[in-house]
This record gives C-alpha cells, structure tokens and sequence, in this order.
C-alpha cells in the first residue's frame, strides 16, 4: 500500500518512524499468522484490535481510517423513558460490527487480564486450550494444529490467529475480519513541515499526520480486512482441509525381476466379494515394520494400539494384525478407507514386501468369521489379571489393595504396549510403566491386613509373607513380581549393575532381546497375578459345614 502525502513528507522521518515497512506487513490474504489484538507495555504506542463485519459493512469500516468497532466488546444499557434496553456488546448495528476478540482487563490489578474470542470460532474448531492461553485443534488425522497464540514480552501483550484456519471460519461465516491499527511514533523534533498523508484500496485504509502537541510524534492509524478463503459449501463442513490422497503400497514381489508389486489403496479401484475389477483384492494383506506404530504408542493419550485395532481418540481406527516376522499387517482397502490420508506417507515410509505369512488368528476371525482366543495379547491378559487379583486380595483385608491412579499413570498403563523395536529404552521404559501400576501403586498399609503379612515389610514382601503364611508356593506366585520389581530397581529405573544380568540369567531372560524379554516378563506377570488371585479366592471360600457333613454320613 502507498500513501498519498498531501502536506510535507516521509522522508524527513527517521527510520523507525516511516509507515513504509509496517504496511508492507499488510496482508489481505495470508497464509501464516494473522495478529488480532497487540496491546502496549513499557511506555511502547502501538495497539491492533480486531472484528468481525458482513460484506455490506466492509465498506463502512473503509470509509475512515480511524478505529470503528462501535460498542463491540462491551455491555450497555440505554434508558428510552422507562424503558432500558440492554446491549449484549455482542454486536453493533450502527457499526456493522461483531465481536471476535479483546483483552478484558479486570477492577483487581493482580488478576491477569481475560482473553476472550467470539464463542462460534472456537467451537467450530473444538478447540483446546492451554494454560499459556493459546489454543489448538485436532485435525482428521488427530494431529495438534495450533489455532491461536499468545506472545508476552516487557514491550506488549500480542494475540495471534493461524490465518488459513481464520480465513476457513470467515468463509463458513461469510464475515471478513477488520484489522484495526494504531501506531505513534514519538520524534526527537517536530517535522519543519507538518505531515499529513492518506492512502486507500479495496481492501485497506490508512493515514498518517504529525503532531506538534506536547511531545513531537507521527501517528499511522487504519484499516484493513482480511479475506475469506475461496472454497466450496461443502468444503467447509470441516474446520480443516480433507484433500485425499491415495498412495501406492507393495504388495507383493515379483519372482522374476525381484522388485516390488505395488498398487493403489482407493478403495473405488479395488476388487471385492460382489464385484471383479481385474484389480488386487480389498483384502489384500499389506505389510510394514512394527517401528511404524512407534509414533503411536508414544503418545497413549491419544492413541490406543491394541493386540487387533490402532485407533486415534473418536477420530479414526483401523485394524492390525501381527505376522510371525513380527510384521505389521493391514488390508490394503482399510489404508484407503479408514487410516487418514496424513498419516499414509508415514506408513508407506515402513512398507515392505509380504514375509512370514499371515495373522492367522486375523484371517480366521476377520475372514472366517469365527471366535479367537483374546488371552493370545498377553498385555490384554495382564490388565484382566490386575483386575481379578486387586478384587480377591481387597476381598480379604476389606480394603482396596491399590491405591487410586493417578490420571497420567493411569493412561501409560493403559499404553502398554508390544514393543516396536529391540531397543533397550523402549524395554526399560516398559519395564518402568509395568512395575510402577503392579507394584509401585500397591498399598503397604492394605497388604499388611493380610495373613502372615509382616507389618514392618513392604509390598512383595508382604504378599510372600501371606502365602508363606497360607502355604502356597512363593516361588510360582510371587517370584515373577519379584523379577519385575528387580529388574525395574537394577536396570531400568537406576544405572544398570552387575545384578540386572544375573536376574535375567537366574530367569532364563539372558539369552532374549530386550522387546522379547519385556513381552515374556509381562506374560510371567500376568501368570503371576493370576495365580494369586486363585489363591486368595480360595482363601476367601467358606469353610464347610461340619454338622452339614454329619448330616449327609
């Protein structure tokens, strides 16, 4: 944008005083962020507010340069004789104008002030906040996409909007967004010549004047709107862009030449059960290496990874299998129509040609149609045994015998996965989410209810005493809690000794990687766990009736 001066000149301003390079930021379309509210601090003049407008009030917001919001953004009420008519300050008629946000200061001084944006723009994206106060949505893929951040410095407090998501909202709203600023800039001297200078465009309008009142200054002072984005109706029932884009996966290998068979996963060009296309099948098996899960089960608040499905929140699933090479498989249709189309290049990165056959229990289940055993996912089997052995244990001592999860705890828990790699840390940091929900959230107090317990011991011991005392075998029922406890204190939670090696060796573990190590460690725990629980249901049965026995002779 150029101005028109019509009294001296900008180029006798000094540097930080020309309006050059700040409309120059002037952006009608953008792509990245858009400011919407900047206020000053520390001595500094600069503010940038910000509302909504219809397409008829766009050129009443061009008409002046200066700020023209009306009583947006704050509550009134009018008195007509007797009667007071109350202004929600939601919008203004007169000036064509809707609130979409401000800074709410507050009568206290030590309370922060409120950030506050029109409802129906946060809730078209179901956004999240932080506690920074910026928010952030979830795309179709379940991936963060920042909305709306805060920067706070000692100059100014300024509010930033993701411009592509706000342009979306102004579409679906048809409203365009009136950026309003104001800029002075104090001088060392007044110009010789007072300055005053306008310019206008479709989409922007501002002026810039000298002052030699008090303190010499210039002042900028304008408009300009930030456009819609242009896109179909039907487009716009997602917060987000839902471009598809289907990719070409292997399939199969090529016995002559040896390179990879691939085709596509839309699921409009795959053959099926009631129509023949000359095309792979929809059922085709895909494979890929387990790593490709690892973005997954690294965030288990989001993503759920089970022994059959992989799914993100409500958002999407798709099901899995696992092969005896340890490969991942999905149905080359299922790629196509269940797994977002961000998330493909991922797993197209871990694609490999079939090896090791299939997901047998998969193929008779998914295929077949016929009931397969769930206690095959020894994961699954481990929080079934918790359940059981946490009832039959509070059952005798009359209170619960794990304290309550703490929320974060509580979702790595549940998080628990089949490891994605050979690596150590991933084995430790299993090892380390097994232990603290088996042993570490066990209550000491509770467990010293029980028979035989020593009131001055802690946790496995305390069960050892018990079934010592109930003469069970500590060997079969507590010795896997016991590995678990010193592999996690000797290993994985601490620096790794001399003593790690020799539990794993006493374990038959040594000769294992460490993802087979974990799996085999959580299966003898859930065989643990188990078989405590028989024991302590049996402790808990009745007694049999003597006079009942006489009776029957």
């Amino acid at each position: 944008m150029v101005l028109t001066y019509s009294s001296g000149s900008g180029d006798s301003l000094p540097e930080n005083a020309r309006p050059e390079s700040y409309l120059a930021g002037i952006d009608p379309a953008p792509t990245g962020w858009v400011t919407v509210l900047q206020e000053p601090a520390d001595g500094r003049y600069s503010w940038i507010g910000s509302y909504l407008t219809t397409f008829v009030g766009r050129e009443h917001a061009l008409s002046k340069s200066d700020w023209t919001h009306g009583s947006v953004g704050q509550t009134e009420v009018a008195h007509f004789g007797d009667e007071a008519v109350f202004g929600d300050g939601m919008t203004d008629t007169s000036a064509r104008a809707e609130f979409f946000v401000q800074l709410r200061r507050h009568q206290q001084p030590d309370v922060e002030p409120t950030i506050e944006f029109t409802h129906s723009f946060l809730w078209y994206f179901a956004a999240v906040p932080r506690p920074d106060s910026s928010w952030y949505f979830l795309d179709d893929a379940g991936r963060d996409q920042e909305l709306i951040r805060v920067h706070r410095s000692d100059t100014d407090l300024r509010i930033e909007v993701a411009a592509l998501p706000l342009r979306r909202y102004l579409a679906v709203r048809e409203r365009f967004l009136v950026v309003q600023h104001e800029r002075i800039t104090h001088l060392d001297a007044a110009p010789a010549q007072t300055i005053q200078a306008k310019g206008r465009t479709e989409v922007s309008t501002f002026e810039l004047h000298s002052s030699r009142m008090g303190r010499p200054a210039v002042r900028l002072c304008g408009k300009h709107l930030v456009l819609p984005i242009d896109a179909r109706p039907a487009d716009l029932a997602y917060p987000y862009t839902t471009a598809v884009s289907y990719l070409e996966f292997t399939i199969d290998t090529d016995p002559s030449t040896g390179q990879p068979i691939t085709f596509t996963c839309d699921p409009e060009r795959l053959s099926g059960h009631y129509k023949d296309l000359g095309t792979p099948d929809y059922l085709t098996r895909v494979y890929f290496r387990r790593e490709v899960l690892r973005r997954y089960t690294s965030e288990p608040s989001r993503y759920q990874v089970r022994h059959g499905r992989l799914s993100c929140l409500g958002l999407w699933g798709i099901s899995i299998g696992r092969n005896e090479e340890g490969l991942v498989e999905a149905y080359l249709g299922d790629l196509g129509r269940d797994l977002p189309s961000a998330e493909r290049a991922h797993w197209l990165s871990f694609n490999v040609a079939p090896l090791g056959g299939i997901d047998e229990a998969r193929r008779r289940r998914d295929i077949l149609g016929e009931w397969t055993d769930a206690t095959a996912d020894p994961l699954h089997r481990l929080a079934n045994a918790r359940e059981r052995f946490s009832a039959a244990l509070s059952a005798i001592v009359g209170q619960p015998v794990y304290r309550a999860w703490d929320a974060a705890d509580q979702i790595a828990f549940a998080g628990l996965h089949m490891p994605t790699s050979s690596e150590q840390s991933e084995a430790d940091t299993q090892i380390l989410t097994l232990a603290k929900g088996i042993i570490d959230y066990l209550d000491t107090k509770a467990l010293r209810k029980l028979p035989g317990a020593d009131v001055k011991a802690a946790t496995v011991n305390n069960l050892e005493g018990w079934v010592k005392h109930t003469d069970g075998d500590a060997d079969t029922l507590v010795g896997p809690l016991r590995l678990l406890f010193n592999l996690r204190s000797n290993g994985a939670a601490h620096a790794r000794n001399k003593k790690w090696t020799a539990f794993l060796t006493q374990a038959g573990l040594d000769k294992f990687k460490p993802d087979e190590q974990f799996v085999r460690l959580a299966s003898s725990t859930a065989d643990a766990l188990e078989a405590l629980a028989k024991h302590a249901e049996a402790q808990a049965q009745p007694a049999p009736d003597k006079g009942d026995d006489a009776s029957n002779q």
